[in-house]
This record gives C-alpha cells, sequence and structure tokens, in this order.
C-alpha cells in the first residue's frame, strides 16, 4: 500500500515538473487566429526581415545611419548653463533614492531642472517652460529668445543629465534581465540585449527574439530570427521605442535540463523511502 501511494505521488510531481520550468513563446502558424471570444489580447507575430526594417525607416522619415534628436519627456532633468550667470545653473541634485531605476549611473544625483508631469520646468526670470516633446536644441532657441530681455545676447547650453521619460523593458534568457533607458543615442535590438550583458549561452534560443509594443488589447509582436549573422544585422537596424519589451526565448535543451532539476529531487527522495522499506 505504502509503494502504491508513492508511486502516484511521484507520477503527480512528474507532470507539474514538465509543465512548470521555463517560458517559450512560439510564433503560431500563419493559418491559425485567434478570435476575441477565445483568448484576449489578439496577439500576431510579424517577422522582422528587410522590408519591415525599411519600411519602419521610412514612417520614422529616418534610418539609424541619420540624424537622431532625443525628445525631452516627463520626470526627465535638464542642464541649462547660461555662460556668465552661474546663479541660473539650476537647482541641487535629486537625491540618489528619489531616482529611476533606469538611470545609467544611479549613484550620481543629476543637476538640474524636473520636467513635470505636464511637461515643464520652472525657469527663473522666465517662469514655466513647456518642453515636452522638444529636442535640447529646440529648448535652447526658446530660452535664448526668453532671457534677451533680461540679458544682453544670453549664451545658453541646453542638455539632458537625466534620462527617466523612456525606457526599455529586457526579459527572458539575458544575463542582466531589467530596463535601460533610452538616451540621446538611438538603440536597437542588438543594442539592449548587449547592455543586458548578452544571451545566457546556456539557456537562450537566439532563433526567438521578440519586441513586444503597444497597448494590451492590440499589441505589436516582432519576432527576429537571430541564429545567422545576417539576421543580427535586421537587429540592429531595428530601433527601438519607449516601453518596449524584448524578450528572449528559453531554448528546449534548457527547459529539459530545468524539468530534470526538479525532477531528479523527487526521484532521490522516493528512492531513499523505497530503500528504507526494503530494508525493513
Amino acid at each position: 500500500m505504502l509503494r502504491a501511494f508513492i508511486l502516484v505521488f511521484l507520477v503527480i510531481n512528474l507532470s507539474g515538473c514538465f509543465i512548470a520550468p521555463g517560458m517559450k513563446m512560439q510564433p503560431p502558424p500563419p493559418d491559425v487566429r485567434c478570435s476575441a471570444a477565445r483568448c484576449k489580447p489578439d496577439l500576431h507575430f510579424i517577422p522582422i526581415d528587410v522590408c519591415l526594417v525599411r519600411q519602419l525607416n521610412q514612417m520614422s522619415s529616418t534610418t539609424l545611419d541619420e540624424a537622431y534628436y532625443y525628445h525631452v519627456g516627463a520626470h526627465d532633468i535638464l542642464n541649462v548653463y547660461v555662460f556668465g550667470h552661474p546663479e541660473l545653473m539650476g537647482p541641487i541634485g535629486i537625491p540618489p533614492a528619489e531616482q529611476s531605476t533606469g538611470l545609467l549611473n544611479p549613484t550620481l544625483a543629476p543637476v538640474g531642472y524636473l520636467v513635470n508631469t505636464d511637461g515643464d520646468i520652472y525657469y527663473p526670470m522666465v517662469g514655466r517652460v513647456h518642453v515636452l516633446g522638444k529636442t535640447v536644441e529646440q529648448i535652447r532657441v526658446q530660452l535664448t529668445s526668453s532671457l534677451k530681455k533680461y540679458i544682453r545676447n544670453p549664451q545658453i547650453d541646453v542638455r539632458v543629465s537625466g534620462f527617466r521619460s523612456k525606457k526599455v523593458y529586457v526579459m527572458g534568457e539575458v544575463q542582466k534581465p531589467g530596463l535601460l533607458p533610452l538616451t540621446d543615442s538611438p538603440m536597437s535590438i542588438t543594442d539592449a540585449i548587449n547592455l543586458a550583458g548578452g544571451f545566457d549561452l546556456k539557456a537562450a534560443d537566439p532563433s526567438h527574439i521578440f519586441v513586444i509594443r503597444g497597448d494590451y488589447a492590440h499589441p505589436e509582436i516582432y519576432w527576429l530570427n537571430a541564429g545567422s549573422p545576417e539576421a543580427l544585422l535586421l537587429g540592429e537596424n531595428f530601433r527601438l521605442k519607449g516601453q518596449d519589451v524584448i524578450f528572449v526565448s528559453t531554448a528546449e535543451v534548457a527547459r529539459w535540463n530545468r524539468a530534470i532539476d526538479q525532477i531528479l529531487p523527487t526521484i532521490q527522495a522516493v528512492w531513499f523511502t523505497n530503500a528504507l522499506i526494503n530494508s525493513n
């Protein structure tokens, strides 16, 4: 009776082990469609190829090789330098505890003007300045025009000292999963994976890299098969946007190894119990 109970216990545990380990996103066959009544959200996979990259670059009116301009967003921190007027440098640095974990160097407190949720900063003598969606050059021209009333021939430089409004998330089988800030340098799929420490060589499946973009109801899921050097060039030219999620899937061998790691303790426990029973 005891042996029968142990056998049932083993079967139950083994069935659970094969279901639990690893996450694997597999593109459905082209002819499979998911109805709204059967599953939500409505998912479809868009292969990343030369035509898609060219189309996306044309829609953004630029390519990675052309000039790229960062557009300021809420919660960014701006440095405004007015040469000869250090009193206009900006407020004291923001304490590290209040910084976003997505800052490039969270140990350093950026100094400058915090862009509020309305997209404004409050600048001395000028008052509220709307900067949301503008480049640093546009903000520089705007402040120069406003300060001419108070300062003769103002020389101004504007920089972003804290990139906190736009970020991407890297998940799955990479060395350092987490979030990365989008800065004044464009970021591609290849850049994001490298910044996350690269693939986990023991677990990653480079043929299944996904970029999830958009809202929950109608997400766009782009699929990159990076199993060849040629495909990596596509990843280098696929520019990421704020709130993108990059997911690197798990290799089949890694999923099997994880299953074995969970099965072995159960087998060892059953073997030990049987040994005790037989010894009596």
